[in-house]
């Protein structure tokens, strides 16, 4: 009798102590489940963290950044604006004043501000173009009729244009004078290290040939050049 009850406490014992078994098991399954949930939500809450972060940083920065890019564009309108008004004037001079063989100084000194305003869109330097007409005597009556070739100052300028170093700071300088008896026009450019050669060209030789047909004998014209610029000069006596 007493060997069966020590068998039937054995047998209680160990079915306790399956039972104890069990719900450690299960009690730590369902821990390590919560725990994993728990470390699944921390992982989201650090992703879902670090985009808020980079999306905050990124709308920080996007507002400076096309801040920038609307000044740059105010900038470039303007000068768009500019642009096409002188590109407007300059055609308008060249296609209707065109029939007119000797315009007046106060015209082509019109024409030459808008050209230059024209080619200043493309010139990497501020104030890199200067134009001197403080020597224009306008109260001379040549300064409003007819005494010079349409178009004939262009040939000067285009040329400095076309062989000259439009980067540099100090690219063009041109000087106008008019008096009661000649208008002078001195313009002078930087040059390239290497400079272009043929400067000058057909475009020269058509400028000369107007001037012998329309003022024969009454014009000069002189160039010069050293290592860092080149000068030409136009005079028309009247």
């Amino acid at each position: 009798m007493p060997q069966n009850q020590d068998q039937d406490a054995l047998i209680f014992f160990l079915l306790v102590l399956f039972g104890v078994c069990i719900w450690l098991y299960i009690k730590l399954k369902k821990e390590k489940k919560l725990r994993d949930a728990v470390s699944k939500e921390n992982a989201k809450l650090i992703a879902d963290n670090a985009l808020l972060l980079n999306e905050h940083l990124k709308f920080q920065l996007q507002p400076h950044t096309l801040n920038n890019i609307l000044a740059n564009l105010k900038v470039f309108s303007n000068k768009l604006n500019k642009g096409l008004d002188s590109l407007s004037a300059t055609l308008e001079y060249i296609l209707y004043r065109g029939n007119h063989h000797l315009v007046s100084v106060q015209d082509e000194l019109h024409f030459i501000k808008k050209y230059l305003e024209l080619n200043d869109l493309f010139t990497n330097e501020i104030d890199s173009i200067s134009l001197d007409s403080t020597q224009v005597i306008t109260t001379s009556k040549y300064f409003y009729t007819g005494c010079i070739p349409h178009l004939i100052t262009a040939y000067l300028v285009e040329n400095a244009f076309k062989h000259g170093d439009v980067n540099h700071p100090q690219f063009l300088r041109i000087e106008l004078t008019l008096t009661d008896n000649q208008f002078a026009m001195k313009v002078v450019n930087k040059i390239k290290k290497k400079p272009t050669t043929g400067n000058g060209g057909i475009g020269l030789k058509n400028m000369k040939e107007r001037l012998d047909l329309l003022l024969p004998g009454k014009y000069e014209i002189s160039s010069s050049s050293n290592e860092q610029e080149y000068q030409s000069t136009l005079l028309i006596r009247f």
